[in-house]
């Protein structure tokens, strides 16, 4: 049984080794890699919203969108809350266009 064991162990690691040179070759390690460092930037920038206050509407409106383009699961999600956010964007944008002279 030992010596199954270890043919199987051997077995998956020349696989492994297989796949880790195919992944790297191809280029997806460094995709991956790559999306990684993306999500962690996204993070930070989301934290960042989250802790500095907006000034202006656009500003609310800025952060509101982020929320929504980083939370929610689909476009359109009928789920709460974002139909509330995309209605209060969607308010936000129509006041600061009122605002603005023509």
């Amino acid at each position: 049984m030992a010596a199954l064991r270890e043919k199987a162990e051997a077995d998956l690691a020349a696989h492994q080794a297989r796949w880790d040179a195919a992944a790297e070759e191809g280029g997806y390690t460094a995709a991956l890699r790559d999306e990684r460092e993306a999500g962690d930037r996204a993070e930070d920038l989301l934290e960042a919203f989250s802790t500095t206050p907006a000034t202006t509407l656009a500003g609310v409106a800025g952060k509101l969108d982020a929320v929504l383009r980083e939370g929610e699961a689909w476009e359109g999600s009928s789920e709460f809350p974002w139909p509330q956010i995309r209605s209060a964007l969607s308010d936000l944008v129509r006041m600061v266009q009122e605002k603005m002279p023509e």
